[in-house]
This record gives structure tokens, C-alpha cells and sequence, in this order.
């Protein structure tokens, strides 16, 4: 499973899919060192990448990403997979 967004929202569902027996993809804005924290938390069966190999991971995608970074979404990469948004609103509209 990929997931582009590595906030609350994203790493939330990474969490519940590790649970779950999925293995995780996950992708910011800020590339994948800044991930390291993160994914070492998560454990053996997540590993950060940048977001169009998070998109490429798996048959499906998570976008949680504010609503401002939906235009910088690798399309490509998604085409052709079932992507779940969360619609994150909230996110910093600057």
C-alpha cells in the first residue's frame, strides 16, 4: 500500500494497515530522509520513499495530503489504482 502524506492523517493509516498485514509505502512532501523517525517507529514492513514510488507500491493508494498539495500528486503513477483521499481541509493553506 502507498501513502503520499506522513502527518496525523497518514501515518494513522499506516499504523492501522501494518496492524492489518499490509506492507507501507510512505511518501511527504519533504523526501524520504526526512521520514527516517517515522518509518523506524513503524517497524520492518514500512520504508519511505518519495511520493511517485509510494503511488507505484501497491493496487492501491492513500492521499492525505492538504488540499493545496493535490495539484503536485504524481497522476502517472496513480493512473489505472484505487486512491482513497482524505480530503485533509485542514492543512496549512498558505
Amino acid at each position: 500500500m502507498g501513502i503520499i502524506g506522513a502527518g496525523e492523517v497518514g501515518s494513522q493509516i499506516a499504523r492501522a494497515a501494518l496492524v492489518n498485514g499490509y506492507e507501507v509505502v510512505i511518501a511527504n512532501s519533504r523526501g524520504p530522509e526526512t521520514l527516517e523517525s517515522l518509518v523506524a517507529e513503524l517497524g520492518p514492513s514500512a520504508r519511505a520513499a518519495r511520493a511517485a514510488d509510494a503511488a507505484e507500491a501497491g493496487d492501491f493508494a492513500v492521499v492525505a495530503v492538504p488540499l493545496k498539495g493535490v495539484n503536485d500528486l504524481p497522476v502517472e503513477e496513480l493512473a489505472g489504482k484505487i486512491v482513497l483521499d482524505t480530503n485533509n481541509y485542514m492543512g496549512r493553506l498558505r
